[in-house]
Formats: structure tokens, C-alpha cells, sequence
């Protein structure tokens, strides 16, 4: 159970931090407030800015998922994956017609790369803690 409310806060608070960045470039620019896609971003550095804080939302939010389910982090891996692959479908499918194609198949990279990069980096600490505790 530990892993699973872990690996939900983990997701919840990477969809957090990438929403209120967007609502601060929203603000910025005084542009119209959009949750995913690129329509309320002003230029193309805005867009690389998005992609870099959702590839470091989602590593961090993995990073908390997997350090509060500390022992059952593999468990808290599995869900907080299925809830980004869901939520990568669900932003896929409800933007299909309004957002580039080019976006579409680049931006949930972003995510799937977060995700990896966290796993690894957390086994990697782990292996490493371990071997300097000995």
C-alpha cells in the first residue's frame, strides 16, 4: 500500500510541477492557459524549456515515489510506469487534433526518459550506498 500512495503522490507531484510551470509562462506572456501542448507557449526556446522541466518533474517525482516506498521501490516503479504510460496515452489522445504531430511523438520521450534516468540513478545510489557501507 505504501508503494502505491508513494508512486501516486511521485506522479501528482510531477504533473504539479509541470502545470505550474506552464501556468508561470501562461502568466508571463499573459497568454491563454493550456495544461499540455504547445499552443500557450510564446516561441520554440519556451517549448525546450517545457521539455527540460518535464523530463525533471519526472524524474523527481519518480526519485520521491521510489525513495518513500524504499523497500518496495520496485513495486512503486510498476505503478507510478503504468500511471505515466495512462497519462501519456490520455494527453496523446485528448490533443491528437489540436497539438504538431512533431510534438505528439517527441514530448512523451520527455517523460519515458524522466522515468528511466530516476530508476537508474536510484539503483545506482543504492549500489553505491551499499558497497560504501560495507
Amino acid at each position: 500500500m505504501k508503494a502505491f500512495f508513494s508512486a501516486v503522490f511521485g506522479f501528482g507531484f510531477g504533473l504539479f510541477v509541470e502545470g505550474f510551470s506552464r501556468i508561470i509562462i501562461s502568466f508571463f506572456h499573459k497568454q491563454e492557459f493550456y495544461f499540455f501542448g504547445v499552443e500557450s507557449l510564446p516561441g520554440f526556446s519556451w517549448i525546450l524549456i517545457i521539455y527540460i522541466v518535464s523530463f525533471m518533474a519526472t524524474w523527481l517525482g519518480v526519485m520521491l515515489a521510489l525513495s518513500m516506498a524504499d523497500p518496495n521501490s520496485k513495486k512503486a516503479f510498476y505503478v507510478i510506469s503504468s500511471l505515466i504510460v495512462l497519462w501519456i496515452i490520455f494527453e496523446t489522445l485528448a490533443s491528437i487534433k489540436v497539438v504538431p504531430t512533431w510534438y505528439l511523438m517527441t514530448f512523451p520521450i520527455t517523460s519515458l526518459l524522466g522515468l528511466f534516468t530516476a530508476k537508474y540513478t536510484y539503483n545506482l545510489n543504492k549500489t553505491h550506498n551499499a558497497t560504501s557501507g560495507s
